[in-house]
């Protein structure tokens, strides 16, 4: 498909600046910009800035992540704290909606709020890092406080547009999502092996996937173990830090030699972000660094976060010399095995469903983004860009010959795009 004509924005455009005098969102879009909140809305929550904030609330946040149901790791205060450090450090603003009832914290809702061609948008803090983003809500909490955070975050943050993505289906903030903002893009599915389903990981991967994908595990095991002994190596907190830092390396020259890009591999601090939460005192053990070693050599890796019972597979790559004989088939079924001798008892693979994962999975959960406009110049940020003329581009971009891919996918990250 070829890339949207200036002509066919323009109907847009004007469309959007005849309704100007017409609420534009059920969030209720406000024609002059970004102006001060009415006085009610002030009342509904109390809307804090700076990473300052975010280590203010760290007994009331390791409070409801560690008693919460759903929460996922991505939402644990170490991975607050040290995202928080990654968005200031590339100016963006942290910002946290907090909802409170006699003295005690509800619901929290962190944010980071960047620029988008001069405009001000708020997405979940940690993304693009963060695979699933949502709201914490205390056990007991009504869920209504979920949707009072969302509307004291868009009447006092003073934010264009708000662009909340990887909400998974049972996310505590996705009633009031599904109410106050529209789904964009495709809608998704994180695929998830239940490890309790059977009685050993064999047995498992044999239900899931038959007599051949066992045939074909077991030649790659075999065909390997001829280059040399097979070693399986597993690493915490932060003793996983240097395994982190080499996967993300592997994971940053496997994408090269295919010519993609990442806003997560290719960002340089993004691999400081894990490095943090691994020396986290209290969740630094929610990080897994596994590598693969073949007689003596790496093979594969998998950095991977654990909370709540579920394992995230975050990250897995391949060494270039071994890649042929599919170490990582045998890394995920070393993890696998790892997680089960652990108590974890869902290796959640993430979104989005890709063939390869169904390989490996029982179950899959619904994953959505959500855009919402806020201001006039919110609402043509979400339909001309967001709507229309980003999956254009990244469509025309993923047909283009591997080099100019990755050359255009890097300047464009450059310019800030994700």
């Amino acid at each position: 498909m070829g890339l949207s004509s200036a002509g066919e924005v323009v109907p847009l455009i004007d469309a959007a600046l005849a309704f100007a005098s017409a609420e534009l969102s059920l969030l209720g879009v406000r024609q002059s910009g970004r102006s001060k909140a009415p006085a009610r809305a002030e009342t509904l929550a109390q809307v804090r800035r700076g990473a300052a904030a975010i280590a203010a609330l760290e007994p009331a946040w390791r409070e409801i992540a560690g008693s919460a149901r759903g929460v996922s790791a991505f939402q644990s205060f170490g991975f607050a704290r040290a995202a928080a450090a990654y968005h200031e450090a590339r100016g963006e603003e942290v910002v946290v909606a907090v909802v409170e009832r006699g003295g005690r914290a509800e619901c929290i809702l962190p944010v980071v709020i960047a620029r988008r061609g001069g405009l001000r948008v708020a997405s979940f803090l940690g993304d693009p890092l963060a695979q699933y983003g949502d709201a914490l809500l205390a056990s007991g909490a009504p869920s209504r406080a979920a949707r009072l955070a969302l509307e004291g975050l868009v009447a006092q943050a003073g934010i264009d547009a708000l662009q909340l993505r990887r909400v998974r289906a049972d996310a505590a903030l996705l009633p009031a999502l599904s109410s106050l903002a529209k789904v964009v893009g495709r809608s998704l599915e994180a695929p998830y092996a239940d490890l309790t389903a059977a009685a050993s990981v064999d047995a498992l991967l044999l239900e899931i996937g038959g007599a051949k994908q066992r045939r074909e595990r077991a030649r790659s095991r075999r065909r390997l173990a001829e280059k040399g002994p097979l070693v399986f190596d597993a690493r915490r907190g932060p003793e996983a830090i240097g395994m982190i830092r080499d996967a993300f390396a592997a994971k940053g020259e496997w994408l090269a030699r295919r010519g993609f890009v990442s806003a997560v591999i290719g960002d340089p601090n993004a691999a400081d972000v894990f490095a943090r939460l691994a020396a986290d005192a209290d969740d630094g053990r929610s990080v897994v660094a596994l590598r693969l070693t073949v007689g003596g050599e790496p093979a594969a890796y998998e950095v991977g976060l654990v909370h709540g019972g579920a394992y995230h597979a975050y990250l897995g790559a391949v060494a270039e010399p071994l890649e042929a004989f599919s170490p990582g088939k045998t890394l995920m079924e070393e993890t696998l095995a790892w997680c089960r001798a652990n108590g974890i008892d869902r290796y959640d693979l993430l979104a989005p469903a890709d063939a390869y994962k169904r390989q490996w999975s029982n179950g899959t959960v619904p994953v959505h983004d959500f855009v919402a406009p806020v201001t006039l110049a919110g609402r043509l940020y979400v339909e001309a860009w967001l709507t229309r003329l980003r999956p254009t581009l990244r469509e025309a971009l993923e047909a283009m010959p591997a080099g100019l891919r990755c050359r255009l996918g890097r300047a464009a990250l450059r310019a800030g795009a994700r």
